[in-house]
């Protein structure tokens, strides 16, 4: 998901506060249009890689996005009594097929802000052939956090010529504090709670994430037998007709 108190160009989230770099979720994008008074910058990488050159070498963080209108949209299943997790923020989206590997991914697309915003946030279960595709009209940095997310995640940042320049195993954050919980409309988020997020960069420009089901990737060793990919590898992914569904 992704969240827009301050925006440097997540869906990213489908999320930071102040001076941050769009933010998104594992479920969704970290705010990014307005800058929250109590927000710290987020750490850069001490040196800006060219943007026009792709990467070579392992990176990364994640982004956080906003919510997007659907035809049948079903009503939200309410939590169950003691649970601290809220429902799915975003109904089942439109999906698109993405091959990663040899393997082929039926991804919902989150396309504007409001299902960038919201991206995957609520969700308890991820198909293992499933998952959300973050698309952005423009390259830019992105930062996920996982935002009301109860289960682990996996991500992909894949910049405007289709290579990979960051992967993540995203983790859940503890539930909201009853403190938490309480919106601020200027930022449509709880300040508080957004700080304690940890980022997941893209930390090179990018205009698609790809949140998949945890333990999915085997990101430097992390889990044999998981899908071999690398940072810096083209993608065999259409990035012009995705960007122009983009909102």
């Amino acid at each position: 998901m992704v969240d827009r108190l301050n925006q440097a160009g997540r869906v990213g989230a489908f999320t930071a506060v102040a001076a941050l770099t769009p933010v998104l979720a594992a479920c969704d994008q970290a705010p990014g249009d307005k800058p929250a008074p109590t927000a710290q910058p987020v750490a850069r990488a001490q040196q800006q890689p060219d943007p026009k050159q792709p990467p070579t070498q392992p990176s990364g963080v994640k982004p956080a996005e906003p919510k997007q209108p659907h035809a049948e949209q079903p009503e939200a299943t309410p939590t169950a009594e003691g649970d601290p997790w809220p429902p799915p923020a975003n109904p089942p989206l439109p999906t698109t097929p993405i091959k990663l590997g040899d393997r082929t991914f039926k991804l919902e697309m989150a396309l504007n802000d409001d299902t960038r915003f919201k991206g995957l946030s609520g969700r308890r279960e991820i198909a293992s052939d499933g998952g959300m595709i973050f698309v952005f009209k423009r390259p830019q940095p992105l930062n996920f956090v996982m935002r009301d997310c109860p289960i682990p995640i996996d991500i992909i940042y894949v910049d405007a010529t289709g290579r990979i320049t960051a992967m993540h195993h995203m983790k859940p954050e503890p539930p909201r504090a009853a403190d938490e919980k309480e919106i601020d409309p200027r930022y449509n988020s709880n300040v508080k709670y957004e700080n304690r997020l940890k980022q997941y960069p893209s930390r090179y420009d990018a205009v698609l994430a790809i949140e998949l089901k945890a333990d999915t990737l085997n990101i430097e060793g992390s889990n044999p037998g998981g899908l071999e990919l690398k940072v810096g590898q083209k993608l065999d992914v259409d990035i012009s007709a995705l960007k122009k569904q983009a909102k």
